[in-house]
């Protein structure tokens, strides 16, 4: 006898719904089973559970291969929209902190302006609480489009209308030397000179980096570092302890009671700092961090 909806329907689950979409489009069970993380045999139950329930057929075997019929097409487009309301939301959910508390999570290539932004959100949303995600350039734009943070600061961000974006400040790269280091009072250097010197670079990935190395192959050189290092604070104690020279966003650290900048004259133009968020993320307060990262000075970061 064939299941009645009502009878089935507690069987028409997400994950069965997510089992299925994931064969549909791998093309089997096993490759289905890695992806979401289950067993062959799970993926495969899931299925037949759906067919028995309501006498339907989900799949023909063409040359080895799973593939969906029209009905089990059906299915997986309204599985995708079930998933993607889930996610939307673990979103919302994630919004609160354990005690109920709002709560923002910030993407930030570099800790300012970031940092000074979240310092103004907190102060005019007391009960707020942020968590701040630091990466990569590459890192802080998947966190982003993963919805794995809520909004975040880059420099130099491209194109792309998945996003929102606002800038924020204008500024260059500039190399940073310790202060016993012959540059320390110098009010420029340049890249010759530079490459000539002990140098200290971030990590492939860096936004910084990927100036520095610009500039450096258009002038000609090829400079192999002294040390490479996978975060800014990395290279900022590097530098701060003698190690070589190396480079930052002007305005990347409030910090200027250890290392000295010095800036590169052709690394002149400037580039923006950006706070950007998906264009379908609207709420109070990524609202809020627009409006505040609106606000910000440079000569604020330096006060700072």
């Amino acid at each position: 006898m064939k299941a009645s909806v009502s009878e089935a329907a507690p069987g028409l689950s997400l994950s069965r719904l997510r089992a299925l979409t994931a064969v549909a489009e791998e093309g089997s069970y096993s490759a289905a089973a890695r992806r979401i993380g289950v067993s062959h045999s799970a993926v495969a139950q899931q299925v037949r559970d759906l067919e028995r329930a309501y006498q339907i057929h989900l799949f023909d075997r063409v040359r080895g291969v799973l593939r969906p019929t029209p009905a089990c097409l059906e299915l997986c487009d309204i599985g995708n929209r079930m998933q993607e309301a889930a996610h939307d939301a673990a979103r919302v959910l994630a919004r609160r902190g354990p005690s109920g508390q709002h709560r923002l999570r910030v993407g930030l290539g570099n800790s300012m302006p970031g940092i000074a932004i979240v310092g103004r959100v907190l102060a005019q949303h007391p009960s707020l609480t942020v968590t701040v995600d630091s990466g990569s350039h590459q890192e802080i734009m998947a966190a982003v489009s993963r919805r794995e943070v809520d909004v975040a600061v880059l420099p130099d961000l491209p194109a792309d209308k998945r996003f929102r974006r606002a800038r924020v400040l204008s500024q260059e790269v500039v190399a940073i030397v310790s202060p016993d280091n012959p540059m320390a009072d110098r009010g420029e250097v340049t890249l010759e000179e530079l490459a000539a010197s002990p140098l200290v670079f971030r990590s492939p990935g860096s936004s910084t980096q990927k100036i520095v190395d610009r500039g450096f192959r258009q002038s000609g050189f090829q400079p192999e570092p002294r040390l490479t290092a996978d975060t800014r604070d990395a290279v900022y104690e590097a530098v701060a302890l003698g190690i070589g020279v190396g480079f930052m966003w002007r305005f990347g650290t409030y910090r200027s009671d250890t290392v000295r900048r010095i800036r590169i004259p052709e690394f002149a133009s400037t580039v923006d700092e950006v706070v950007f968020a998906l264009a379908d993320e609207r709420n109070a307060l990524v609202d809020l961090f627009f409006n505040v990262a609106g606000q910000l000075r440079p000569e604020v970061i330096m006060q700072l």
